[in-house]
């Protein structure tokens, strides 16, 4: 048995941002919670293209910065078919609850930047199991408009027994899915937005061959990685032509 209840608002509280107002945050996230759908726009049967976001860092003359790629993936194809990136300064730190505020613009970013608009994004990150019910996946599915899914690698809020249902801790009720989708390992899925649970379950088990992370977020993950050394050369060197034609969409 696997629980947690998430951070507590005192720890949260110490790791903003000197001037970050925390309660105008929980504001917004609760009123974008209520705009959550958890049903299916989308007929997924017809589903074909599914774009993962992932987001990795990179720190030059002291300034960190964000490099987010979006892989789509054609379940047709059985192939990654377009990846885009983005490059950009992030000052908001890594804290539990918040990731939106330090990840959401990069990763708004590199999904603006792809030529082919995907049916269904998948979001490193978690959507409904989130206590305020409303992880990046769903965030960046209510603003943008378009169906997510939130895959993560750790519980960040929940009850769970191995694979099947994550539970609310408080209230039972249920916030998303764990799947064994590699030896030892738990993958938690939770509703974005525009999807339902089993659709999201159903989608996500497809993609998950043999690793904790489904191929669109393994894509982007490791585009992200590899491309740090070459965006740290640019910036370095104020390159940013160089840098904006890496970071275009790439057609296969």
């Amino acid at each position: 048995m696997r629980v947690s209840r998430g951070p507590s608002e005192a720890y949260v509280r110490s790791r903003v941002p000197p001037g970050f107002h925390l309660e105008v945050a929980r504001a917004v996230q609760r009123v974008l919670a209520g705009r959550v759908v958890e049903r299916d726009l989308v007929s997924v049967d017809d589903v074909d293209l599914v774009t993962g976001i992932d987001v990795a860092y990179v720190s030059v003359g002291g300034q960190e910065f964000g490099v987010s790629v979006a892989s789509t993936y054609s379940l047709s194809k059985s192939s990654v078919v377009e990846w885009s990136c983005w490059v950009g300064r992030v000052a908001f730190p890594y804290v539990p609850t918040l990731l939106s505020f330090r990840e959401l613009k990069p990763m708004v970013g590199a999904y603006l930047r792809l030529r082919v608009r995907p049916q269904v994004v998948l979001i490193d990150g978690h959507g409904r199991a989130h206590p305020f019910r409303l992880g990046i996946a769903s965030h960046f599915g209510v603003c943008l408009g378009v169906p997510t899914i939130g895959v993560a690698k750790s519980l960040l809020y929940g009850r769970v027994s191995g694979e099947g249902a994550i539970l609310d801790p408080v209230t039972n009720e249920v916030i998303g899915w764990s799947l064994q989708c590699a030896p030892s390992k738990l993958t938690y899925v939770s509703v974005g937005h525009g999807i339902s649970l089993s659709s999201a379950v159903g989608l996500v088990r497809r993609l998950c061959v043999g690793s904790q992370m489904p191929i669109p977020i393994l894509h982007s993950h490791r585009e992200a990685n590899e491309l740090k050394r070459r965006v740290s050369g640019y910036l370095r060197s104020g390159d940013y032509n160089a840098l904006d034609s890496l970071c275009a969409s790439h057609l296969f």
